[in-house]
């Protein structure tokens, strides 16, 4: 049965990959926008860490003109608006799967498209607690770290919608909003540990950017725009 489901995808990916439909199938993405902490919320008010402080880099291959992979590196700095040196820096690397849902369901026209997109990803954070100790302050309830890292490391699932306007066969100008879920956490968005006990939690936040995505090939299309260009 295992070797049977294997044919199947292997002859799928030939089919994929080898595919004659003309349109290009690489892009490259980069947006820039706010990160909002979401929970957990001790020690912080969200209004006071809601900054344009989110960075995202992202390559992206579809396989036809509804499903695709993503690759991105994102940065999120948490940062109090009263007291910069406050907060929490996460480097993330993730992998997600991202469908054209304006492409399957037949909406919207040639220049204008959602797509969805989710997968997983791992969070290297950087909380201040933990600089400020390695700097000869006191860590968090004068506890010391529990060893010589200055990260902590957090697994994400990642969930977002993305709203595309085509600027021509090359650009498109996006408006992507995400929300991350940290699966375990031990310091707040402030960069300080959350419990005396260091009780692992779960958390979230979400991010709202505007980008830029650039079509790479030397066809004409990209499969983003393909299905919806034999029409119009």
């Amino acid at each position: 049965m295992k070797k049977k489901y294997l044919l199947v995808f292997f002859l799928f990916l030939v089919k994929t990959l080898f595919s004659q439909r003309r349109y290009n199938k690489f892009s490259i993405e980069a947006g820039y926008g706010f990160n909002i902490p979401i929970n957990p919320k001790d020690g912080i008010s969200t209004s006071d860490y809601m900054l344009p402080n989110h960075l995202d880099l992202g390559v992206r291959y579809m396989f036809d003109e509804y499903f695709g992979l993503k690759l991105h590196y994102a940065n999120d700095r948490f940062r109090d608006k009263e007291d910069k040196n406050i907060g929490n820096g996460y480097h993330r690397l993730g992998i997600e799967a991202v469908y054209n849902l304006s492409n399957r369901f037949d909406f919207f026209n040639n220049n204008f498209n959602v797509l969805f997109h989710a997968g997983i990803g791992v969070t290297y954070a950087f909380p201040g607690a933990i600089k400020r100790f390695k700097n000869g302050g006191e860590f968090t309830f004068g506890l010391t770290p529990y060893n010589t890292k200055r990260y902590e490391r957090i697994g994400n699932l990642i969930f977002g919608l993305t709203p595309q306007i085509r600027l021509s066969d090359k650009m498109a100008l996006t408006f992507d909003t995400v929300y991350i879920v940290n699966t375990q956490q031990q310091y707040s968005y402030n960069g300080e540990l959350l419990y005396i006990n260091r009780k692992k939690v779960q958390g979230g936040f979400a991010n709202v950017t505007v980008g830029l995505q650039f079509y790479l090939g030397k066809e004409r299309r990209h499969a983003d725009w393909f299905y919806n260009s034999k029409k119009y």
